[in-house]
């Protein structure tokens, strides 16, 4: 049996949950290969859990399950936590790759998956990063365990509850992003969304289900990224014009008041903010 990898001394111990449709009898074969290409390149301090949903109880339950328990592993020396969905298709060397682009974002939260207009225009120019006000998407996606920690308990009290489907899990990472100022980094995508005709939340015709950069084909081209490259001023955007407005139409009016997100919506829509209120509307 191969050893495992012993990170160095300062690298990032990396916690990978899978969100797993259990009830969905044809997403086992994915999985399946997404364990094992995880388990080959797990490091020594690094550990996977796969949390099943069985009875379909939701995609935010789920997702917040797989935070929860890589937070509670911080007293094992975890420092990051990687949430993936079942069906990521990894790249040769990805659970080092990613180890090094934590290490140089340690942090911050981080995309792992590449599907917007941004990540081309950065690929082109030899960018290992860009980042963005808003827009981070699904797929493979990671947090420092204390900020993982900040965003649960903010979801948990900040947001208005929705029923019966609610917030997904990617938008309220979002939210809580733009509310605190924090830059989304997008990282070189280094997954594939496999599957992407079939979507369990109605999202198979969506323009981001591919790639837009191809990940790396090999294990030594995944060691070979830069991620310095980027680090000191990324390309910067904002990627869905409406995402402001979702501060002010699923956020506590307690808490949007507290922390002043009118002046938030505003900064970010910058001199589009009056076309964009009077078009979106400014309450539900």
């Amino acid at each position: 049996m191969e050893q495992k990898r012993e990170p160095t001394r300062d690298a990032p111990r990396l916690a990978f949950a899978v969100m797993h449709a259990a009830f969905d009898a044809a997403r086992a074969p994915a999985l399946r290969r997404l364990e094992e290409t995880l388990r080959a390149g797990l490091g020594a301090g690094d550990v996977l859990h796969v949390e099943r949903d069985t009875v379909r109880r939701g995609v935010w339950s789920v997702a917040s399950a797989c935070w929860r328990w890589g937070i509670a592993r911080a007293s094992e020396g975890i420092t990051h936590v990687v949430v993936l969905n079942d069906d990521a298709e990894p790249c040769p060397g990805f659970v080092e790759a990613v180890r090094a682009a934590l290490a140089a974002r340690p942090a911050h939260p981080v995309c792992f998956y590449a599907n917007h207009e941004a990540a081309l225009t950065a690929y082109a120019e030899g960018e290992a990063w860009w980042t963005s006000d808003d827009g981070l998407v699904g797929v493979t996606c990671a947090l420092p365990v204390d900020l993982a920690g900040e965003f649960l308990a903010w979801a948990d009290t900040a947001l208005l509850e929705r029923t019966p489907k609610g917030l997904p899990d990617d938008t309220r990472l979002n939210i809580w992003a733009m509310a605190h100022r924090r830059p989304i980094w997008h990282a070189r995508g280094l997954v594939e969304h496999g599957e992407p005709e079939t979507s369990l939340v109605g999202n198979a015709h969506h323009e981001g289900r591919r790639s837009l950069t191809p990940v790396p084909a090999t294990e030594a081209e995944a060691r070979a990224i830069d991620w310095s490259r980027g680090l000191d001023s990324p390309l910067h955007a904002l990627v869905y014009g409406i995402s402001p407005i979702h501060l002010l139409r699923e956020v506590k009016p307690e808490v949007r008041e507290r922390m002043g997100l009118e002046q938030v919506v505003d900064a970010l829509w910058g001199e589009a903010s009056p076309q964009c209120r009077a078009f979106y509307g400014a309450r539900p």
